[in-house]
């Protein structure tokens, strides 16, 4: 009995960690973007649609919204899985052209990006996985 307290204890504490570590990454990210209006460039014609503020303010709101979802405990399906949902979606898109820029431009400063940014989406949808409405 005891030992299942402590494994659903370790868990919510797990769950609130994931959330607080994602939403800060998440933001950290759209400031990255919302301070360098230039980071997209390849090709031409999407670098505009790429560097738009209000794609990098999305982001930003899905990052507080994680963390805000971890520091105050928050339960509340439909913050939890925007935040959830629009972080994948922010970081998938961000992948895509950065994909572009590696496959059609040669930019290939963009190796380690990438490769941080699939650790974050599997990290999305462990923490989406593991969370539980009903704590």
């Amino acid at each position: 009995m005891l030992n299942h307290k402590l494994n659903l204890n370790l868990h919510h504490k797990l769950s609130r960690w994931n959330f607080l570590k994602t939403g800060l990454l998440i933001s950290a990210l759209a400031v990255c973007f919302l301070i360098d209006r230039t980071y997209f460039f390849y090709p031409p014609s999407l670098a505009p649609a790429w560097n738009n503020v209000w794609f990098d303010i999305v982001g930003l709101l899905a990052g507080i919204d994680l963390f805000l979802c971890g520091v105050l405990d928050i339960h509340i399906d439909v913050l939890v899985k925007l935040g959830l949902g629009v972080s994948v979606a922010f970081l998938t898109v961000l992948l895509v052209a950065e994909s572009f820029h590696i496959v059609g431009a040669g930019y290939f400063r963009f190796h380690p990006v990438v490769v941080f940014e699939i650790y974050a989406i599997i990290n999305l949808m462990q923490t989406a996985y593991e969370y539980d409405p009903q704590n």
